[in-house]
């Protein structure tokens, strides 16, 4: 029986489902420890993956894309998102489009980079190494997503986006002082405010959860575009062949 409702006076019955209890009244969530959490995040990850996949890009294999270095940090991305780790899957995909910067600087001039994203993008525009306009992808991409997802800089993640709470009010927490706030959300006599999730510490989390999911999407999309861009235009055949010419390497 639920713990909560209990204290109330009402015995309601709690809902077992793998390793959790859930309350279906006061939505108390209890997990059984003894029990593995594996069940539920397969169940999760399926649903997400099916509610994903048809939103992104079809799925490319090694036999698309000829660099196991580049592919297999695409698959970090493709799957970290596909299971819902939207947040990893949006720093994955700067870590693959910084390797790009760094396989095209191998490739033309033979140097194993190995600084990060800024000083990479500003060999890549000094050398002329990539075209006008992939330059300036790669360099909104440093500031509008690497930097703040590299940093965790909730406050510019969530800059413009406003939240509705409802203020409850009480002297000492209860059941019934809780019950008694929901009814007057319920009944109009408590009206809502919008709150900055920017600056909130209390729904900062829940609310980037939300917002990252469908950033990360459209990113994805982007990201595998440019990546597709970069192997027809960057690492071309004739490209591994002029760079065996002149350093004789085995790329």
């Amino acid at each position: 029986m639920c713990p909560v409702c209990g204290q109330g006076g009402i015995k309601v019955a709690m809902i077992e489902k793998y390793d959790t209890l859930t309350c279906p009244a006061c939505q108390l969530l209890i997990y059984d420890t003894s029990k593995s959490p594996l069940p539920r995040f397969q169940d999760t990850w399926i649903k997400n993956s099916e509610e994903i996949d048809p939103l992104i890009r079809p799925a490319i294999n090694l036999n698309d894309f000829a660099n196991p270095k580049l592919f297999f940090l695409y698959e970090d991305c493709y799957q970290s998102l596909l299971i819902g780790r939207y947040n990893a899957s949006i720093v994955l995909m700067g870590v693959l489009v910084e390797a790009i910067m760094k396989e095209r600087i191998l490739l033309k001039l033979g140097i194993e980079f190995t600084k990060p994203y800024g000083p990479c993008l500003k060999k890549i525009r000094e050398e002329k190494l990539m075209d006008p306009l992939d330059i300036l992808f790669l360099e909104r991409f440093k500031d509008q997503v690497r930097n703040l997802y590299q940093h965790v800089d909730y406050s510019q993640i969530l800059q413009g986006i406003f939240v509705k709470a409802w203020p409850i009010k009480f002297e000492k927490p209860s059941f019934a002082a809780i019950e008694q706030g929901l009814a007057d959300i319920k009944s109009g006599r408590i009206k809502p405010i919008f709150i900055p999730a920017a600056y909130n510490k209390i729904v900062q989390p829940i609310i980037k959860q939300e917002h990252d999911k469908q950033f990360a999407i459209d990113l994805f999309n982007n990201v595998f575009d440019f990546l597709l861009i970069a192997r027809y235009r960057y690492f071309r055949d004739e490209d591994y062949k002029e760079h065996r010419a002149k350093f004789g390497s085995s790329l």
